[in-house]
């Protein structure tokens, strides 16, 4: 029945970029490392995003080819979901795409170069112990990555921002959520402003939902969660902010 592999246009995601008036059926993400509600599916990406393609066939037979990389693996996957922070890349006409948040259509997609292309950010969302006495840092998208106790690495703290290098396998930087460092909001009402962070109010005794941060830039302000915040780099200077 189309229903399991796909919904009707009513019940799809309100974000996909897609004509709802002239399909009655929308593909429906694979389970992956984005949920249905907050990822795109890989052929929609290509019809109504890059508009690569005139139809759902014409999708499938380019994804099928496994021409596509997202994050560096072939994908071949037509319902594959597509969130934030996704890099998709298509290496035979060296043109190279990343997912931001967006105030308007909740994800946007920007062009980038093969050079940012192998960066991945990661935002560490907890950190466990394994049997052999290692450091697992587990991330947001369902990566995770062991690191021996002493490493430095191991130090960091839940909710920083992970700077990985895709082609090498490494962390080449790491970021911390603190004040006065850049950051983008990816939930809630505010999504998709970006700047720095000026305040962190810390709720005691409470989950984290109930910590609120607020950023600035040169339009104004905004607040969110702390779980709604995406730090993207260091410390910025006075003059910056």
């Amino acid at each position: 029945m189309p229903g399991k592999k796909h919904a009707t246009r009513f019940d799809s995601p309100w974000f996909i970029n897609y004509s709802k008036k002239e399909f009655k059926w929308a593909v429906r993400s694979s389970p992956g490392t984005h949920k249905k509600t907050k990822s795109i599916p890989l052929a929609f990406f290509l019809r109504d995003y890059l508009k690569l393609a005139t139809n759902l066939r014409e999708a499938k037979k380019i994804i099928g080819s496994r021409s596509i990389l997202v994050d560096g693996r072939a994908i071949a996957n037509y319902k594959f979901p597509l969130g934030l922070f996704d890099n998709i890349s298509f290496p035979k006409q060296d043109l190279h795409y990343r997912i931001y948040p967006d105030k308007i259509r909740f994800l946007r997609v920007e062009q980038i170069n093969a050079e940012e292309s192998v960066i991945k950010y990661l935002k560490l969302i907890n950190k466990t112990v394994t049997v052999g006495g290692n450091v697992q840092l587990n991330f947001d998208n369902g990566y995770n990555l062991q690191v021996k106790r002493e490493d430095e690495l191991s130090k960091i703290k839940t909710l920083s921002t992970i700077k990985y290098d895709l082609s090498s396998k490494k962390i080449i930087d790491y970021y911390p959520l603190e004040e006065n460092v850049q950051a983008i909001i990816t939930g809630g009402k505010n999504v998709g402003f970006q700047g720095t962070i000026e305040s962190i109010k810390r709720a005691q005794y409470k989950t984290k939902k109930y910590s609120i941060v607020t950023l600035k830039n040169k339009e104004g302000t905004a607040q969110t969660n702390i779980n709604n915040i995406m730090v993207l780099g260091g410390k910025v200077k006075e003059e910056e902010t």
